[in-house]
């Protein structure tokens, strides 16, 4: 079959995002951080100058086949298993289907450079397509089942086996921080000459300093359901589910007292979450403060900015998070963190400088740290001053010519050599028979 041409310097790259779209609103189920780190991550590339096609597993029957990301940028739905949304987990058992779907459609397209997989499942797909496209294969997890059962947060054994086999095959392994990093290599054997500490990035264009008054007005607006006029905010934005920790911010609101007035906005979700906002709504009862707990579902990207400058204190109390996107972005429109020291978290918040750690993930801990930048006017200021200037290293810019470096360096060693076998040809079937 013959393939379209493109010019003979451009580089193609092959995104693998299996289990979730980068269009996925960031908040609702299955999808945060890592979606909106695909999305940006592939239109600067795209800004810089290569073609990326980036494929996802179609989970919605009116899902067009391609959508147009960007100049340079194309989203891919793939049928592979029910158009509906399934855990990671389940989409497993789809895996050799969306890896055959994708190279039936890699046929009419010039040849990939390189692939880059995100998260363990699409790992899987990108190993096999890897061995028959005769490309490097990078990949970056985001989360792993390893690091989240040290949390107490139980993960199938068979997402464990799959996350080591795409660490054993993977050209390259990207690490959000230096912690990850440690964990690759300590937990799951990974050769620590491919793995590479790249940050995820955020857009300084879209969050940075600006007047706070004009933004509560206008998230005033947008979202009346927040009150935030009511008084001092303190803003959760994520997932409503319990790795998450919206509940600890209820069970500690009591106890916030230099501002009793203060108000919790609890940020996510969509109408699948109904039944977890009636749990937090009962305990907020149960603990006299429902009044002062407020409830959006997830937020627009378009609205975050001034969701977050609109807020005294985002808080993020989650048992674990790779990087910490939300803090980051809360930190570049200078609005000061409370976080658990946790993973990624306790790297790119500097405590008691750009923000504060908690070490205990507890209702008393969070109320005693909220409790020192809601009583302190300066302190926040000053913290928040200092989170702006702190997080420039995020600069997409930087980040994307980050990852080029990765990527330049595998396919410099990859050209002129003869084409090998892959230390694991078999990785989806033998795999998928465990599973079964």
């Amino acid at each position: 079959m013959s393939r379209r041409s493109t010019p003979h310097n451009t580089r193609r790259l092959a995104v693998l995002s299996t289990h979730t779209s980068p269009l996925a609103r960031a908040g609702t189920t299955k999808a945060g951080g890592m979606n909106v780190y695909v999305a940006d991550l592939s239109r600067q590339l795209a800004h810089i100058g290569w073609e990326v096609d980036i494929f996802t597993r179609r989970d919605r029957a009116d899902a067009p086949d391609i959508e147009q990301l960007a100049h340079g940028a194309r989203l891919f739905h793939i049928d592979a298993g029910p158009r509906v949304s399934l855990p990671p987990i389940e989409i497993a058992a789809h895996v050799a289907q969306f890896t055959e779907q994708v190279d039936q459609i890699a046929q009419d397209e010039p040849a990939y450079d390189l692939v880059h997989s995100h998260y363990w499942v699409s790992g899987l797909s990108g190993i096999e397509l890897a061995r028959r496209w005769q490309t490097p294969h990078t990949v970056m997890f985001h989360t792993l089942g390893a690091v989240k059962e040290v949390f107490q947060q139980p993960e199938p054994s068979f997402r464990i086996a799959g996350e080591r086999r795409v660490v054993a095959c993977a050209d390259a392994l990207i690490a959000a921080t230096p912690h990850e990093r440690a964990f690759l290599i300590g937990q799951y054997g990974a050769d620590a000459s491919r793995v590479h500490v790249v940050p995820c990035g955020i857009d300084l264009d879209s969050f940075h300093p600006a007047d706070a008054d004009a933004s509560r007005r206008r998230i005033n607006a947008a979202l009346p359901e927040l009150g935030v006029m009511d008084g001092p905010g303190i803003l959760f934005v994520g997932r409503l589910e319990q790795a998450k920790g919206a509940e600890l911010l209820v069970a500690a609101l009591p106890m916030i007292a230099s501002r009793p007035e203060a108000q919790l906005w609890i940020v996510g979700g969509d109408e699948r979450d109904e039944p977890e906002r009636q749990r937090l709504r009962e305990l907020a009862r149960e603990t006299g403060v429902e009044p002062r707990v407020r409830f959006a579902s997830a937020a627009s990207r378009a609205l975050l900015p001034d969701l977050y400058r609109a807020a005294d204190v985002c808080a993020v109390p989650s048992a674990y998070e790779s990087f910490g996107l939300v803090a980051v972005e809360a930190m570049a429109s200078a609005t000061p963190s409370v976080a658990t020291r946790v993973g990624g978290l306790a790297s790119t918040i500097a405590h008691g400088k750009t923000g504060l750690l908690v070490g205990d993930r507890s209702p008393d801990a969070f109320a005693h740290a909220i409790n020192q930048l809601l009583g302190d006017a300066a302190l926040r200021t000053r913290m928040g001053e200092a989170a702006a200037a702190d997080v420039a290293v995020y600069a997409w810019n930087n980040v994307a010519h980050s990852i080029l470096d990765v990527y330049e360096r595998l396919l410099s060693g990859r050209e002129g050599s003869p084409s090998r076998e892959p230390c694991c040809p078999d990785a989806i079937e033998s795999l998928l028979v465990a599973a079964s």
